[in-house]
């Protein structure tokens, strides 16, 4: 959970730039108005300091600052295209107005467009090196905005870069201190982010959110009686806290605790605006233990409630694998897939299902686009195999095959002798056999192979019966 801090930022300048005699302006028109934005702004009464601003604008089209202001207040409000229109009128009339450009790198980064989000913010820390309007804190939540721009866009070692220099500036800001944990967790590097998660405690011991960043990282690790600990501390400090709830649930749910897990869930999914999150934990408990229809309802209920839930899509796609559903399985792993381009777990799913079905070329084109993410996934080249033999491309599978043995040999083994079974049928029984032979030799387990339709040519002769224990 990172802690994201772009309206404060508009603040900052409004502490100290009025009664400052060489920073604060002359008076002019329009000043009085532009002060009851500040005021509205600082308040939170966004509407208020828009209609402030606009005044004041009025009285003086072309002053940037209220242009700036105005479009901070209209991003709060959610109104991003005024919000672009103020800034970009506003960069023009003061190329070096530091607080325009981060407010343009935010609505960037609202819209996806990290790579532009990037530029703009990295203007902003340019010109807010000598923009005397900004203070530390202003410019380290700068480098705050620029590096989650970096981390969303997967560069964490720039993003790690930024958050240095936020500690830098504020070394007594805790959420720096968990941002940059968060990072180190992204790295698996637990010990260094429990580090920065108890240094956020140590500033601020009542922070429920540093808490459950710090269980969140002990839940990777398998660490569940700390992730249990903090995550039951943050409730503590904070009634209902739904993010918590979940977290204690999957805990519990991984550290084999169903109930408990179902407590929690059932919990988050009666707070306000977490009620699909809850649903998707209940649903999750269900389908491991083999209960498909209510799993089913449990996510359905949850992509009712919020559509854009990639967890409770994911859930019914799994769910309707296992009720070998083939058909809504690959249209929600389709819209995942649209929904989440860049995640090569939902291409997995819309390829299972596409298997499933024998739609081997649709599954194909998935298996390929899942490698093209994952180049180095070796169940995923066994299930590309797979569907090249079944498409009698033998010479791409044998190739798959290949790269199997030269990875990991036994594995490589079965799957070699998977397509030479596609291929040749009852006729290739001796080279099966000695493939298989060798295979459980280097460790592989074999029991799967014994209900394996790829495999039913051989499954009444002796050999390979003793070869898979059936």
């Amino acid at each position: 959970m990172r802690t994201l801090l772009i309206l404060a930022l508009f603040c900052a300048p409004f502490l100290h730039a009025q009664d400052d005699p060489v920073v604060g302006p002359a008076p002019k028109p329009g000043q009085a108005e532009f002060k009851d934005g500040e005021d509205a702004f600082t308040e939170g009464r966004m509407q208020e300091a828009v209609t402030a601003f606009t005044k004041a604008l009025n009285a003086q089209p072309k002053n940037d600052e209220a242009l700036g202001y105005r479009a901070a207040a209209y991003v709060a409000l959610g109104k991003l295209d005024e919000a672009w229109s103020d800034v970009e009128e506003a960069v023009k009339l003061s190329t070096n107005f530091s607080l325009a450009w981060n407010t343009r790198g935010y609505i960037r980064w609202l819209r996806k467009d990290l790579n532009a989000a990037i530029e703009d913010y990295t203007a902003a820390i340019a010109y807010g090196t000598d923009d005397r309007r900004i203070d530390d804190a202003g410019r380290a939540q700068m480098f705050q905005n620029r590096g989650i721009a970096y981390q969303d866009a997967g560069n964490t070692d720039r993003a790690l870069l930024d958050f240095n220099s936020c500690i830098d500036l504020q070394p007594k800001n805790p959420a720096f201190f968990e941002n940059r944990g968060l990072i180190f967790v992204d790295k698996q590097l637990f010990d260094i982010a429990f580090k920065d998660f108890d240094r956020a405690l140590e500033l601020d011991p009542k922070n429920a959110r540093a808490y459950v960043n710090r269980a969140s990282a002990a839940r990777l690790m398998g660490d569940y009686e700390q992730a249990v600990r903090d995550y039951s501390q943050a409730l503590r400090l904070h009634e209902n806290y739904a993010q918590a709830l979940i977290g204690r649930g999957y805990t519990w749910f991984g550290w084999n605790r169903p109930e408990l897990a179902r407590n929690d869930f059932a919990a988050a999914s009666k707070v306000e605006g977490f009620a699909a999150a809850g649903e998707v934990g209940l649903g999750d408990l269900d389908l491991a233990k083999g209960e498909l229809a209510a799993a089913e309802k449990h996510f359905k209920l949850a992509v009712s409630l919020d559509p854009n839930n990639l967890g409770a899509r994911a859930g019914l796609a799994r769910t309707y694998l296992q009720q070998q559903d083939f058909e809504n399985a690959s249209v929600t792993a389709a819209t995942l897939c649209a929904m989440q381009p860049g995640e090569a777990r939902y291409w997995s799913l819309l390829s299972d299902a596409r298997m499933g079905s024998g739609s081997w070329e649709e599954a194909l084109v998935a298996l390929n686009r899942t490698l093209d993410l994952v180049p180095d996934d070796a169940g995923t080249h066994a299930r590309r195999l797979r569907c090249y033999a079944k498409l009698k491309m033998f010479k791409a599978a044998n190739g798959d095959a290949q790269w199997l043995l030269e990875r990991d040999f036994g594995k490589g083994l079965v799957e070699s002798a998977r397509v030479h079974a596609i291929e040749n049928g009852a006729g290739s029984l001796n080279g099966i056999v000695n493939s298989l032979t060798q295979a459980k030799a280097a460790g592989e387990d074999l029991s799967a192979l014994a209900d394996d339709p790829d495999f039913a040519a051989f499954k009444k002769d002796p050999k390979f019966k003793a070869l898979v224990g059936k």
